[in-house]
């Protein structure tokens, strides 16, 4: 390091009197000892430079004679060769885990390198995922992690059982704790195994490390807390909020947390929220839930739809707005309404209600023919 900083002063020193020569040629007179020295000032600063790298020069000469030939031939060669190994397990932990740029900086200063713990690696590369066994903290971190990566590899056919996956999964965070990889596949293994307590707080550690973004994880950790509030009953509303926060606008989680509101008792929230999305987005699941909260006044429902012009209204309300009718006992309004919607749009729900209400009203002809409609659909 002594010796780099001495060649860049030299070589920026060189510089300044190539870029100004005349302080270069500027007489410089030393006297000492009686003795008396004259001299340009360029030519004393390059002297005074190789002067000093003689003497770097001889005393490394010196300790080379010393400490033996073989011994500095091993500290030139071992300090290289360590250097490059540390470097190498460097970069395979960084690629094992996901971590940084992969790897890629500290492997290409790991070249000529190959200890024999990388022939281990590359034995466990041969081996097939559901063949891997899990190795115990006695064997090399590294081709432990490895054997696990491979294991839980998603795209593995066939795959190890669920017992074992999650086995190597815990190993790999053992020697490895917080590898981002191995968190996301242990929320893998945890919604493959229906623990939706485990997926949110896997997801939300990922989401907190920022490992994942927000628009990879916000649809995946609102499921798990919809599927959460299914098995936990006590707290299903706080799980239904939190996944309503997340994507508001979700038809899916909106439908979820409605019919939550609708349990707790909150009925006319949830139709304020089905209806204001509806009005911005075609949803006939939403159009089916607020059909089920309306039959007790259909007829106030239908007039609210009825007052707006058909242009404005999209395929679900105008689905919606028939099937109030119906219920409202204005069958002709009912069947011309949902008729000319399921000639438009040929949707298999429009054909559907219509064979219902055909069935409905014993004409068995009609209703068949809707059916099969329906199926073309």
């Amino acid at each position: 390091m002594r010796l780099v900083f001495l060649l860049v002063i030299a070589l920026a020193t060189a510089t300044a009197l190539i870029a100004f020569p005349d302080i270069a040629d500027q007489h410089l007179r030393l006297e000492a000892f009686g003795w008396i020295f004259e001299t340009r000032q360029g030519s004393f600063l390059i002297a005074l430079f190789v002067l000093l790298l003689l003497l770097w020069l001889l005393r490394s000469l010196l300790q080379a004679i010393f400490s033996g030939p073989g011994t500095v031939w091993r500290s030139a060669r071992m300090g290289s060769r360590k250097r490059r190994e540390k470097k190498l397990r460097e970069g395979l932990a960084q690629w094992l885990d996901n971590r940084g740029d992969f790897g890629t900086k500290a492997l290409k200063r790991a070249k000529g390198v190959l200890p024999d713990w990388v022939m281990e690696m590359l034995q466990v590369l041969s081996v097939p995922p559901k063949d891997q066994k899990v190795l115990s903290d006695h064997e090399d971190p590294l081709v432990t992690v490895l054997a696990a990566r491979i294991a839980t590899d998603p795209s593995a056919h066939p795959k190890p059982d669920l017992t074992t996956r999650k086995a190597h999964i815990d190993t790999w965070l053992h020697l490895h704790p917080g590898a981002p990889l191995a968190i996301s596949r242990k929320a893998d293994t945890a919604e493959e195994e229906g623990d939706w307590k485990g997926l949110v707080a896997l997801l939300e550690e990922e989401w907190k490390q920022g490992h994942r973004s927000a628009h990879s994880v916000k649809p995946r950790l609102a499921n798990a807390y919809i599927r959460l509030s299914e098995s936990d009953t006590g707290h299903a509303m706080a799980h239904l909020r939190k996944a309503y926060r997340l994507l508001p606008h979700n038809h899916d989680v909106l439908l979820a947390y409605g019919l939550g509101l609708i349990v707790s008792g909150e009925t006319p929230t949830a139709v304020r929220l089905w209806l204001s999305h509806l009005e911005k987005h075609d949803s006939l699941d939403i159009a089916s839930a607020l059909l089920d909260t309306q039959r007790a006044d259909p007829l106030r429902a239908y007039r609210k739809l009825d007052e707006r012009k058909e242009s404005e209204l999209n395929d679900a309300e105008r689905w919606l707005k028939a099937e109030l009718a119906h219920a409202a006992k204005l069958a002709g309004l009912a069947f011309e309404q949902m008729q000319a919607l399921a000639e438009r749009t040929n949707s298999a729900d429009a054909w559907q209600s219509l064979g219902n209400w055909y069935a409905g009203a014993g004409d068995f002809q009609h209703a068949s023919e809707a059916y099969q409609r329906a199926l073309e659909g």
